[in-house]
């Protein structure tokens, strides 16, 4: 007669799962169009900084920062500070369209925060994201949809850029010049379809009253009228941003205030679209190749000025406002443990 041993442990387990090699992750056509949208737009504004160093000292640059009036950098200074102002409606235009109703002081705080960081830092989504969720998560806003507020925030300065950039190179005659001897007429198709694609959407917010999927998210579009409101909010904000430079631009070849704020809004998008820190280079390198009857010198010095007041010292305050909030976590997550914590019982003589 056949004997069987007991059955050990090592006999119960089940049997090891098969190896599985680990895949890499593919780009798709969507990312390496991106990828090399950017590279091009980052050569062009390389070459076009090039071209225009050797018009330009930096002495010339200095003495027209100093020939600047002291009531013209004021009045630039208060342009930012409002241009910050209603950037914290960005915030507050999603958190409540996604049903939360937040103190102001942190919607304002989280949107200078994240905004003066991803101007400087670039890649908005992640150094802009993680600031709101810091901020945010702590005040219940689940993270899910702090994604969406980034997504939205993102989505309201791409219809105000937009909005105006399609309206002055449709209307505002001064920006014909640049584009005669690259592309007769090319500045006024690409302001219709600019504001075509505004419409656009203006209808899809009006009519489509089901759920929208974009990547793995899903939520609601807001409705044609709360759509007509981002669109003004973005307009604004870029209006007192762009406002800011034109107040320190030269007075003589410089154009009108619209075709400033167009120029602007298109130096905005390139950057944007080269992935640089703060869209930085590309950024001046439109400006400048846009304004072709101003001084180069002159442009530059608002230009440095411009990032003084709109990228350097909102990011040294963005910073401190990091650094505060952080501190006062963590001395509400050690009054809290120490409230939690047993009491110490006296040892028995």
């Amino acid at each position: 007669m056949e004997r069987f041993s007991e059955p050990t442990l090592s006999d119960l387990a089940p049997p090891p799962a098969p190896a599985i090699e680990p895949v890499a992750p593919r780009a798709n056509w969507k990312s390496w169009v991106g990828g090399a949208l950017g590279i091009v737009i980052l050569c062009l504004g390389i070459w076009g900084v090039r071209m225009i160093a050797g018009q330009v000292t930096i002495a010339d640059v200095l003495a027209d920062i100093r020939a600047t009036p002291v009531h013209l950098l004021v009045l630039a200074a208060a342009s930012t500070a409002l241009s910050y102002v209603v950037l914290m409606f960005y915030d507050w235009f999603a958190t409540r369209h996604l049903g939360y109703r937040l103190p102001f002081p942190t919607i304002a705080a989280a949107s200078f925060a994240s905004f003066t960081l991803a101007h400087t830092l670039g890649l908005t989504a992640l150094t802009g994201g993680t600031v709101r969720y810091r901020i945010y998560s702590r005040v219940g806003v689940k993270a899910a949809d702090v994604a969406a507020i980034v997504l939205m925030c993102g989505w309201t300065f791409w219809l105000g850029v937009v909005s105006v950039a399609g309206l002055g190179l449709l209307v505002s005659p001064d920006l014909s010049k640049p584009f005669a001897d690259f592309l007769p007429g090319i500045e006024h198709w690409t302001g219709a379809l600019m504001l075509a694609g505004v419409l656009a959407y203006l209808a899809l917010a009006t009519f489509w009253r089901r759920d929208f999927r974009l990547w793995r998210y899903r939520f609601i579009l807001p409705d044609g009228r709360s759509t007509l409101l981002q669109i003004l909010i973005g307009m604004v904000d870029l209006a007192f941003a762009g406002g800011a430079l034109y107040l320190l631009l030269p007075e003589a070849g410089t154009p009108g205030l619209l075709s400033v704020l167009t120029i602007y809004g298109v130096a905005m998008v390139s950057g944007a679209l080269a992935h640089a820190p703060g869209g930085l280079g590309v950024f001046e390198a439109v400006v400048l190749l846009l304004m072709p009857d101003a001084s180069k010198s002159g442009v530059l010095a608002a230009l440095v000025m411009w990032r003084l007041f709109y990228t350097y010292i909102p990011f040294l305050i963005g910073v401190g406002v990091v650094a505060w909030g952080e501190w006062q976590a963590l001395r509400r997550a050690r009054a809290a443990a120490k409230a939690s914590a047993p009491p110490n019982r006296a040892r028995p003589a």
